[in-house]
C-alpha cells in the first residue's frame, strides 16, 4: 500500500468514526417527509398549527399512536385532520375563555392544546400527554434550567412520543404610550414537533440542537435552544389578558431560522427580537 493510499484510508476511517460518533450524540425518531401533515390541509383556519402538530406527533409516534391516526374517520390525511379538530378542538370550550372554542381564529392557546392532547390520549388509551410552561424556576441557574428542559424533550423522544413545542416570539421597541420607553410585545406564537434531540449535555453546554417538524408547510428543519446569560428580557406566561409578564431571563431562547411563522411582521433593524421555548406537551 502506497503512502497516498494509506493516507486516504486513514481519512476514510476518520470520517466514518466521526459519523458514528455524531450519530450516537442524538436520539431521533424516523420521519418520512412525504407523510408530514401540513396545517393547511385544514382549510377553515390558517392558524391550525396546534392540531396539525398533534397530528404529526401521532403520525411519527409509537405504533399505537400511528394506528390511532390511521383509524380516524376519513380515508385521507385531510379528513383525519378535520376529524381531530372537530372532536377535540371545535367541540370543546377554551379553558381560559369559556365562551370560545379551543380553536379560535388566531389559533390555539397553550393550555387548551394541552387539554386537547390529554383528553385525546385518554380517549384513545394512549400514553397520557402532559403539558407544562418552560419558564425558569425560582433560583434556578442556567445549566440546571437547560438540563431540565433538555431532559423533558429527551425523555419524550426516547418514549417514542414526539413532543410538541410551543414557540413564542417577542419584539422590544420604543413605544409612544411609554413616552419613548422600550416595551415588550408578543409577536407570533407557533407550534412545532420535536423529532430529535442531543442525547446528553456536556458540563459547559449552554445550548443544544433539536430536529423539528414545522406543520406550516409540512417540512423538516432544526433549531438551537439555549440559555441567555447576558441580556434580560420580558416574556408572557399564559395568554394576553390572562397571563403574567415575567422579567429577567425567564425562558430559554431559540434560534430557528427555518421556522418562518415566528418571524415578526414589520420589524425594524433597531428592534430587539427574541424567540422563547414557551410550552411543552409530551410524554415526560
Amino acid at each position: 500500500m502506497s503512502v497516498a493510499q494509506r493516507f486516504l484510508l486513514l481519512l476514510l476511517l476518520a470520517f466514518f468514526s466521526s459519523a458514528t460518533a455524531n450519530a450516537q450524540e442524538s436520539v431521533s425518531l424516523p420521519v418520512d417527509p412525504a407523510a408530514i401533515i401540513d396545517q393547511h390541509l385544514y382549510t377553515d383556519s390558517e392558524n391550525a398549527c396546534g392540531p396539525a402538530a398533534v397530528a404529526n406527533s401521532l403520525v411519527f409516534g409509537t405504533e399505537p399512536m400511528r394506528q390511532a391516526w390511521g383509524n380516524f374517520v376519513g380515508g385521507d390525511d385531510r379528513t383525519r385532520l378535520r376529524f381531530l379538530v372537530d372532536r377535540w378542538f371545535r367541540s370543546r370550550a377554551s379553558l381560559e375563555f369559556p365562551t370560545k372554542k379551543r380553536l379560535a381564529i388566531d389559533g390555539v392557546l397553550e393550555e387548551d392544546l394541552a387539554a386537547a392532547c390529554a383528553e385525546m390520549s385518554r380517549d384513545l388509551r394512549l400514553p397520557l400527554l402532559q403539558g407544562t410552561y418552560l419558564d425558569r424556576l425560582a433560583g434556578e441557574k442556567s445549566p440546571a434550567f437547560l438540563a431540565r428542559v433538555h431532559e423533558a424533550l429527551l425523555e419524550s423522544v426516547e418514549n417514542g412520543v414526539p413532543p410538541i413545542l410551543s414557540l413564542k416570539s417577542y419584539v422590544a421597541r420604543r413605544l409612544e404610550r411609554l413616552d419613548g420607553g422600550v416595551g415588550w410585545m408578543v409577536a407570533e406564537h407557533h407550534c412545532v414537533v420535536v423529532t430529535g434531540v442531543r442525547s446528553s449535555l456536556r458540563p459547559g453546554d449552554l445550548g443544544f440542537s433539536v430536529d423539528l417538524i414545522d406543520p406550516n408547510g409540512g417540512y423538516q428543519t432544526s433549531a438551537f435552544i439555549y440559555a441567555e446569560n447576558q441580556l434580560n428580557f420580558r416574556a408572557l406566561k399564559g395568554s394576553e389578558g390572562n397571563g403574567k409578564w415575567l422579567s429577567g431571563r425567564p425562558y430559554l431562547l431559540v434560534q430557528a431560522p427555518g421556522v418562518l411563522s415566528i418571524r415578526p411582521d414589520k420589524a425594524e433593524w433597531q428592534d430587539r427580537i427574541i424567540v422563547t421555548a414557551n410550552y411543552l406537551i409530551g410524554d415526560f
